[in-house]
């Protein structure tokens, strides 16, 4: 029979006589195989301490402070008028005039009253019609004017998961997106994933550039959400036997 592999745990440290250690109370430590994707993203210690929502938020605040540099143009509507030429265009003449629209190219396009807000202590808060479900979206862009509402949902999850981590926050905004579309809205949820590891995920990239943020600002937009969520990730495993995140 083969043997059994160490399995990944987290305990409170203990001494030999399985007494515990005195000065320790609370000291939680990984034993047995401590894997990066158990450390990074599956430690119910590490959730449980806020570690990963510590993260999580420092990733967040950088995404918002991107997101609210996003304006949307303005496309006023246009005439073009039309010319009539007969076969072998021996004579042309004029005739009336036509009013086009021009298609909107980016989300925010339209309308020059958007507002961001985020789930995060210093941000402004989010609209009502939001507040007052039992939902906090990471980010909200919301127009009144035009009662649009787009929704942006962030994870930090192992690269190996961020399939799965877009799956479950479209479906866990499913309902709300209905139900504010029923009220009038035009709504829309949009998930982004950014590895533990930083990798950067293509949702991020797509979010960026359907709020017309694009060229170097979104280069340098996306590399420095990948640098916060490495340099937490890495902070999160030096602390790892660590009683406190960060010291007293």
């Amino acid at each position: 029979m083969a043997r059994e592999g160490p399995k990944r745990e987290c305990r409170k440290y203990q001494s030999l006589d399985g007494s515990g250690v005195e000065g320790m109370s609370g000291y939680f430590i990984s034993i047995g195989r401590q894997t990066a994707e158990h450390i990074l993203n599956s430690c119910k210690v590490a959730l449980s301490q806020g570690r990963y929502t510590w993260r999580h938020n420092r990733v967040l605040q950088e995404l918002a402070s991107v997101i609210s540099t996003a304006k949307g143009e303005i496309h006023p509507s246009s005439t073009i008028s039309t010319v009539f030429t007969t076969e072998g265009g021996v004579k042309k003449w004029h005739g009336g005039s036509i009013l086009i629209n021009i298609h909107r190219k980016g989300l925010l396009d339209g309308c020059d009253d958007w507002v961001v807000s985020a789930d995060l202590p210093e941000w402004e808060r989010h609209p009502d019609v939001i507040r007052k479900t039992a939902l906090r979206p990471d980010i909200v862009i919301h127009s009144a004017s035009t009662q649009q509402i787009i929704m942006v949902e962030l994870a930090v999850p192992y690269e190996s998961r961020m399939e799965e981590a877009h799956a479950f926050k479209e479906g866990k905004y499913l309902d709300l997106t209905k139900e504010l579309k029923k009220d009038g809205y035009e709504a829309k949820v949009m998930p982004v994933e950014i590895g533990a590891r930083g990798f950067v995920g293509s949702s991020a990239y797509g979010l960026l550039s359907k709020l017309s943020i694009g060229g170097n600002k979104r280069i340098k937009a996306l590399r420095l959400l990948a640098e916060t969520a490495e340099n937490s990730s890495r902070w999160i495993w030096s602390r790892r036997n660590e009683r406190l995140l960060h010291k007293d």
